[in-house]
């Protein structure tokens, strides 16, 4: 990978104030990693390099624009993950699920205080990332949100 490519990454990263980016497309792998406030390159030794430089480069073109309708819905506190407001309820969403502004996504317990996370955003559950029960961070991203259209 020359230079020029591993900059589009770099810059991504930058954009988004990511610290970790892994890039899998077909026979092509890339880590990136921010330590320091520098970019550091990962490339797994049995991944053979892509060729086209010019397909990378419209290819991350194209996730760029993507990446513009998401939103990383973060922890507010330190404390404990729930999904659901008890262990015998429902969640409050899966994955692909609908929200609107305002509606309860999950509970993060801190000094044995339920607090609701609200979603600020109407939009599409596209990622849960935290397992039930697990602590969390300030911070910490626990959800991927793709925002809907405004119609």
């Amino acid at each position: 990978m020359n230079p020029e490519e591993l900059k589009i990454y770099a810059e991504f990263m930058n954009r988004y104030g990511l610290n970790y980016l892994e890039v899998k497309k077909n026979n092509f792998h890339i880590i990136l990693k921010k330590t320091n406030n520098e970019v550091v390159e990962e490339v797994p030794s049995e991944i053979p390099q892509i060729s086209s430089s010019d397909k990378i480069l419209e290819e991350s073109k194209k996730e760029e624009q993507k990446m513009e309708n998401f939103v990383y819905i973060k922890s507010p506190l330190v404390g404990v993950f729930y999904r659901a407001p008890s262990p015998e309820s429902p969640p409050f969403v899966e994955v692909n699920s609908k929200v609107k502004k305002g509606d309860t996504i999950c509970i993060i317990e801190s000094m044995k205080v339920m607090n609701e996370i609200k979603t600020e955003h109407d939009g599409i559950i596209k990622e849960i990332l935290i397992e039930n029960g697990k602590p969390v961070e300030y911070g910490q991203v626990l959800f991927i949100l793709e925002i809907l259209p405004i119609t």
